[in-house]
């Protein structure tokens, strides 16, 4: 065996090694929604791009989302729209409608409160989080 086939080999074993110890550090489903029930969410991309909107929702007990959004950092009316929430298969996932991002998600939290979602596509979100419903959505 050559070096470079060490190389590959010990690449191959770390990300193996890796993904197992990644896959534990998602919230449960069912923490997410502890977390965000009763409150509102504000949402800021990683990354502005085309058609990406900044957005606030309400996640009310009943499984109802309240929300709002205006184009990505700019000043102006946020348009209203709602959606349903729900825990699936250990995943906290939201239904928004065919034109906004809806599936189940994996989430995570940090030490200063800010969480976090991931998207397979890329759409990585921070959220802040609010006390109840302060923008009466």
């Amino acid at each position: 065996m050559n070096i470079k086939s060490l190389l590959v080999a010990g690449v191959a074993v770390a990300g193996l090694i890796a993904g197992s110890a990644f896959a534990d550090v998602y919230m449960k489903g069912e923490d997410v929604a502890k977390l965000i029930v009763g409150k509102t969410i504000e949402g800021q991309y990683l990354s502005c791009g085309a058609g990406r909107n900044d957005f606030r929702e309400y996640y009310d007990a009943d499984g109802a989302i309240r929300g709002g959004e205006r184009p990505c950092q700019q000043a102006g009316k946020w348009k209203h729209y709602t959606g349903k929430w729900a825990v699936k298969d250990g995943k906290f996932c939201i239904y928004l409608g065919s034109d906004r991002t809806s599936g189940c998600f994996d989430y995570q939290v940090d030490e200063k409160g800010t969480l976090r979602r991931f998207d397979a596509k890329g759409g990585d979100v921070n959220f802040k989080m609010f006390d109840g419903n302060p923008d009466h959505l």
